[in-house]
């Protein structure tokens, strides 16, 4: 295989757990250039997979996934929890940042979710790109992506809907259970849809596959090659594995019984839905901690961890400042996200009622 070629490996039908350790396996392999450019197939067992700054108990009903056996994992990029099940494809990018074309992670979004929604054209629909990660058809979102970049490797993933439970996926997500009636399904299915539903039946998967990879050559110049699961991968895996499972891996974005918030607040925002639980002492107007999760992006991923900590026990008047101070010290990419933003959710939550 020459340079300029990306292996094809398709790692099948897999619990979740698996198929996060293998995302971390597969980025720790191209990092220590054991491997180059991948696009990997994936589809799930049934599972809820959250956004890396998101919590398990605000975003998924925990116990009618633990009843229907529905695996709970956490993704290394960010953005929305995700219902997943075997009609969904998974496909994404492992390269080293050179391997694709220049700009941020917005530029970056913008030219793969292209040359994926060209690909799917192949199927005959009308696919096209919709900012600021989405790929949609007449309106109707078809598939989600998102993307990290750890150092110069780049973990870029999207979806694929083959079919569509709308009612097992509210279900799923945190929807009160008196808001699952058929005006929520009919709803959801005005955004949402699938390959199904636009042709009619559930094309098979060596068709979309083949689509995806002759939209990414056509519009990136991209050459594929089929492999197997690389050993360098493999060997990695066991470790990532115990990494995922762990419960600390799950539980990063929950609270402790030591973690009670006084106040919390949300802001949404075109770069994503951003919330924020906050520790006040009203009476010194001081910030003493502070909780950022929900839909949105990062890079790097840990610079919302330092920022709660820079503002840990900070004068409510200094908070713009110290913001401020702390975006422009450091490069990061917030996908739309600006550092006011964080910012304004945490000066609405000290303005809340309690």
């Amino acid at each position: 295989m020459s340079a300029a070629d990306w292996m094809v490996v398709d790692t099948g039908l897999r619990p979740a757990p698996e198929h996060m350790a293998l995302d971390m396996a597969f980025m720790a392999a191209c990092d220590a250039a054991e491997i180059g450019s991948c696009f990997r197939f994936l589809r799930f067992e049934p599972s809820a997979l959250l956004g890396f700054h998101q919590s398990p108990e605000q975003e998924l009903d925990l116990a009618y996934c633990r009843e229907h056996g529905i695996a709970v994992q956490r993704r290394l990029t960010g953005g929305g929890a995700i219902v997943f099940d075997p009609q969904q494809l998974g496909w994404e990018l492992v390269c080293r940042r050179s391997a694709l074309p220049a700009g941020d992670m917005s530029a970056m979004a913008r030219i793969i979710c292209e040359a994926a929604a060209r690909g799917l054209g192949h199927l005959g629909i009308d696919a096209r790109f919709r900012p600021r990660n989405d790929i949609e058809v007449e309106g109707r979102k078809i598939s989600g992506t998102g993307g990290i970049m750890d150092g110069e490797v780049v973990l870029f993933q999207g979806t694929v809907l083959l079919d569509l439970d709308i009612a097992t996926m509210l279900r799923i997500l945190r929807v009160p259970v008196e808001k699952l009636d058929a005006h929520a399904i009919a709803s959801v299915s005005e955004r949402v849809t699938s390959l199904r539903h636009l042709l009619g039946e559930t094309p098979a998967l060596a068709a979309v596959e083949g689509a995806l990879l002759q939209g990414f050559t056509e519009h990136l110049g991209m050459r594929f090659a089929p492999a197997p699961l690389p050993r360098a991968v493999a060997e990695r895996l066991p470790a990532a594995l115990d990494e995922v499972t762990a419960p600390e891996w799950l539980g990063m974005q929950g609270r402790g019984r030591e973690w009670m918030p006084q106040k919390s607040a949300v802001l949404r925002v075109p770069g994503g839905t951003l919330r924020a639980e906050i520790l006040l002492d009203q009476f010194g107007n001081r910030l003493r901690q502070v909780h950022f999760s929900g839909d949105y992006f990062v890079q790097p991923r840990r610079a919302v961890v330092d920022l709660e900590a820079a503002l840990r026990n900070i004068h409510m008047d200094d908070l713009r400042a110290v913001v401020q101070s702390f975006f422009a010290e450091r490069e990061w990419d917030g996908f739309g996200l600006l550092p006011e933003n964080f910012a304004d959710v945490v000066q609405r939550a000290a303005e809340a009622q309690t």
